[in-house]
């Protein structure tokens, strides 16, 4: 299975690597992206498959906040979007939080 950035991202780095990716694993049967950041966006991110975090979601705010520079820049707007983000996840799949991801291919 591979995780990467979402191809629509507005960082240009996050935004090739998805395409090298994507490329590279061509023949990988499953591949889900996701959304790094929360920057607006051309396209809309169609989260299509969930996975309950909510064990899990101190854990991811420790872990943004390790991004030293982007949390300087951001603080608590950052984490609060997340966590509101997560939350809403959440709500679509009845569970406390939950990321998303855009499916590309899942296959058995």
């Amino acid at each position: 299975m591979i995780y990467t950035h979402w191809i629509h991202d507005v960082h240009q780095d996050h935004s090739a690597i998805s395409h090298a990716t994507l490329t590279a694993g061509r023949h990988v049967p499953r591949i889900l992206m996701y959304r790094s950041n929360w920057y607006a966006t051309y396209a809309p991110f169609r989260g299509n498959f969930f996975v309950d975090i909510t064990p899990y979601i101190e854990t991811k705010i420790r872990a943004i906040k390790a991004h030293e520079t982007e949390y300087k820049k951001f603080g608590e707007k950052w984490i609060n979007f997340v966590k509101h983000q997560n939350r809403n996840n959440g709500i679509e799949m009845e569970t406390g939080f939950a990321e998303s991801f855009e499916l590309v291919k899942y296959l058995r």
